[in-house]
């Protein structure tokens, strides 16, 4: 009797919650083509459009303005593709990313987090099969902090375009090119920008008055 007198209170007041969020947060769906990559680079392009999706999902709510984002990924890879699937999973902006410069640079040789030196300095590290190992100090072993067995030390500086739309819209809300520079693999460099981006989309989307009801 305790129990199903539990349940019948605590059910209701799980459905109000809901309806609390709802009516204090309007949610801003935003559609994510896959990134284009003019870099010439073999960075996955839909990797990246997870990352932003997950990066704009990750937003918390704008407290003052009753505001929450949601990312949608898209599929489609012309503008009239991604349009109409913009409509019809309901997204009020679209948010197309291009990887415009993907660059490396020689750096300082560390050993990456996960990894125990072994090899005695100046000694040849070990490879592994398909790649170059990971850690020039470390054992031969497979580093989940570098999976595609990277050189350490090496710093890439990339430039990720991004410019948002309104969905159906011809001119872009907002545009512009953020770059990051670290001795970091080249898709955690890329990552990164993605997550910047998600902060400036909402960031615009912000702005933005809301529809007149």
């Amino acid at each position: 009797m305790l129990r199903s007198a539990l349940r019948v209170f605590i059910f209701p007041l799980c459905l109000i919650s809901l309806c609390v969020f709802a009516q204090e947060n309007r949610v801003i769906r935003v559609g994510v083509p896959t990134m284009k990559n003019q870099a010439g680079s073999s960075l996955s392009g839909d990797m990246e459009r997870d990352r932003l999706v997950a990066a704009l999902n990750h937003q918390k709510p704008d407290k003052k303005q009753h505001l929450a984002v949601q990312g949608v990924p898209l599929d489609g890879t012309t503008a009239e593709e991604v349009g109409a699937e913009a409509k019809e999973k309901q997204c009020d902006y679209v948010v197309y990313t291009t990887l415009t410069e993907l660059q490396s640079s020689p750096g300082s040789a560390q050993p990456a987090p996960g990894t125990v030196g072994s090899n005695p300095p100046g000694s040849m590290p070990p490879t592994l099969p398909g790649g170059p190992q990971s850690n020039p100090n470390g054992p031969n072993v497979w580093n989940p902090n570098n999976p595609r067995g990277q050189t350490l030390g090496t710093a890439y500086r990339a430039t990720v375009e991004y410019k948002l739309y309104r969905t159906g819209g011809a001119e872009a809300i907002a545009a512009a090119p953020l770059t990051n520079q670290q001795a970091l693999p080249d898709e955690v460099v890329v990552s990164q920008v993605m997550d910047r981006i998600a902060s400036r989309v909402f960031g615009e989307i912000k702005k933005i008055p809301p529809p007149v009801q």
